[in-house]
């Protein structure tokens, strides 16, 4: 839907409301509300950008490997329009499928705002496994290694695979294969293909991190825990330069009279706590005091971790560490909670409220 506002409507009341004997009488003429404002065209590197006008979007596929951190896009819009930004502009798009870049179309007093995202074509593995054995992906050097039990014959497997909807994978995902040598699987999209290449062994069985939330790629959506108000699952980071350089994290803003518990939560998991008992978390507060992460599921009461954010580390991120203890009983995680500052300030005068943020929220082996 196009969102055409009417910017001089303000001004039109207050004219006639409140400067009646005013030698010019201001009436709806004074306002230019049939102004063009649609985006005609947009194109990146040759590349014609597909345009919905009634979403006010704009989607650009660019060739596999292309990097998107700097790009100069040519719009055309109404000869009578400005845009913002400007055409030819050069603006990282690295992070538009998650924020898509809002350029906004103004003429006389109405506006259009299109999201944009450019996107480089890529397609993933995002999941191989062989009986209840997990593949772990390298998504860089496009390879995946797995263990199955020994004993296991090699040469008659069928893997469980998923991966981006909409692409074709060869050889087929319930196809049974020979995997005694490496396999190689294609997948084909939108005119790409991208290969990986596929390791299978009898071994112990290898443990990948699990990410439960990281900013970028991995962005479930955190509900509220305690008092204060709506959470952002994707805040831009305040502090890339530290030991956090990815551009999103998790944020809330607390109040001095919120509930010490405070924070966000995670349902809807399905974690496994034989192979997963220990966590990490990057925290950034402008107060010092403990953190804290509850672990709920399955099998066994509520788990309360907690790890100290230093003095020290104030206004910068710090990475926690949390450890389920032997015997936690848990035979599922299914949600966690995490509460950036449990420490009860209620009744410090000093404690005026401030802002909290989390990111790379990682489960650990417990192997490693």
């Amino acid at each position: 839907m196009i969102r055409n506002i009417i910017t001089s409507i303000v001004m039109l009341l207050l004219a006639g409301g409140l400067f009646t004997s005013c030698q010019e009488d201001w009436t709806a003429s004074n306002l230019d509300l049939d102004g063009d404002t649609q985006i005609k065209s947009f194109v990146v590197n040759g590349v014609e950008g597909d345009i919905d006008h009634e979403e006010t979007t704009i989607k650009v596929f660019l060739p596999k490997d292309t990097e998107v951190d700097a790009l100069s896009p040519q719009v055309e819009i109404p000869e009578s329009a400005t845009i913002t930004p400007s055409a030819g502009e050069t603006i990282d798009f690295s992070s538009s499928d998650q924020s898509p870049v809002v350029y906004r179309v103004v003429n006389g007093n109405v506006f259009s705002e299109y999201e944009v995202t450019i996107q480089a074509i890529n397609a993933k593995i995002t999941s191989f496994k062989v009986g209840e054995r997990q593949g772990v992906i390298d998504h860089e050097a496009r390879t995946i290694n797995l263990t199955v039990p020994f004993g296991t014959d090699l040469t008659q497997l069928q893997p469980d695979i998923e991966y981006t909807d909409g692409a074709v994978i060869s050889p087929a995902e319930d196809e049974t294969l020979d995997f005694s040598s490496t396999v190689i699987y294609t997948l084909t999209y939108m005119d790409e293909t991208f290969e990986y290449s596929v390791s299978i062994e009898e071994g112990e069985e290898v443990v990948p991190d699990m990410v439960v939330y990281n900013g970028e790629d991995v962005v479930p959506s955190w509900w509220t825990v305690g008092s204060a108000g709506d959470i952002s699952s994707k805040f831009e980071n305040p502090q890339v330069d530290g030991i956090n350089s990815t551009s999103y994290c998790a944020s809330i803003w607390r109040n001095p009279q919120d509930d010490p518990w405070t924070g966000g939560g995670l349902g809807g998991l399905d974690i496994d706590p034989s192979k997963y008992v220990r966590f990490k978390l990057m925290v950034l507060k402008e107060v010092a005091g403990n953190v804290q992460i509850e672990i709920q599921g399955e099998g066994a009461g509520n788990q309360y971790l907690k790890a100290n954010f230093t003095a020290e580390n104030v206004g910068k991120w710090q990475q926690l560490e949390f450890t389920l203890p032997e015997g936690h009983g848990l035979t599922k995680i299914t949600t966690i909670l995490v509460a950036p500052h449990i420490d009860d300030t209620k009744n410090d005068p000093d404690f005026f409220g401030h802002r909290m943020y989390w990111d790379q929220f990682i489960a650990l082996p417990a192997s490693e």
